[in-house]
């Protein structure tokens, strides 16, 4: 029923909980807001990009570039690369020499970039470049090179200096870095690039890209200290990047 004051104007009574329960909404979306804050994931965790090992070896089928791969879980770091389907890149991790998977044991490796962890990572992507190795050693990598004729060295390896990069000179792309050039355990012309002694990093890296078919590159990197070796890693990569390919 309603009552009338003054002047003939309606006076309506409210419920008495009206408040109390917006106040309370208020306050539980608040919380809720604040706890996700501290305690929720971010957007890398979101996104995949937060570095969580799996011990599982259940295998993850991907394909890149028309070519199907399956790897087993314990081969990635990054959630996102556990994601099956068509992809435009994925990352793995490996050890040598063994080349094996991620162990609880090996955790420092796996996540820690040291500058001597046996650590390799291998990301197979959808190639972009328009060269194949061999055309970008011949047109790309040798003419920017100081000395065209090398230094030969230790490992079965041909090294060549990139000119020092100056202030007063436009960067080449290839500053901090040295060529090598060596033949693979079939014969083949290949390029390694490692960060120069010299340079101030942190953890020096060799790495070498090279593609498979038309449609598929791979880019695999190690530790420099790991040079001397540069033969078998390469040879037992690409050995272990074939097992893990799909066969029609």
């Amino acid at each position: 029923m309603s009552n009338y004051g003054f002047g003939g104007d309606e006076i309506k009574e409210e419920s008495s909980w009206r408040y109390p329960l917006g106040i309370f909404l208020a306050t539980l979306i608040l919380c809720a807001i604040f706890l996700y804050y501290y305690v929720g994931p971010n957007v890398d965790e979101l996104s995949g990009n937060v570095p969580s090992p799996a011990i599982s070896e259940e295998p993850v089928t991907f394909a890149i570039g028309g070519m199907s791969f399956t790897v087993p879980t314990n081969y990635t770091v990054y959630p996102k690369d556990r994601r099956g389907g068509e992809r435009d890149e994925v990352s793995l991790y490996a050890l040598w020499p063994t080349l094996s998977g991620y162990t609880p044991a090996r955790r420092d490796d796996f996540i820690n970039d040291a500058p001597d962890t046996r650590r390799i990572d291998i990301t197979i992507s959808k190639r972009t470049a328009a060269f194949d190795e061999a055309e970008r050693i011949d047109m790309l990598y040798l003419p920017q090179t100081a000395d065209k004729r090398g230094v030969r060295t230790p490992y079965q390896l041909v090294k060549y200096a990139f000119p020092d990069q100056r202030a007063s000179v436009p960067t080449n792309g290839y500053a901090d870095t040295e060529l090598y050039l060596g033949k693979t355990a079939e014969g083949q012309v290949m390029a390694l690039f490692c960060f120069d002694e010299k340079a101030e990093i942190r953890s020096p890296d060799c790495w070498r890209e090279y593609e498979i078919g038309q449609s598929v590159t791979v880019t695999y990197h190690f530790k420099r200290p790991y040079l001397a070796e540069w033969k078998a890693i390469d040879t037992q990569v690409r050995a272990f990047v074939d097992r893990l390919r799909t066969k029609s």
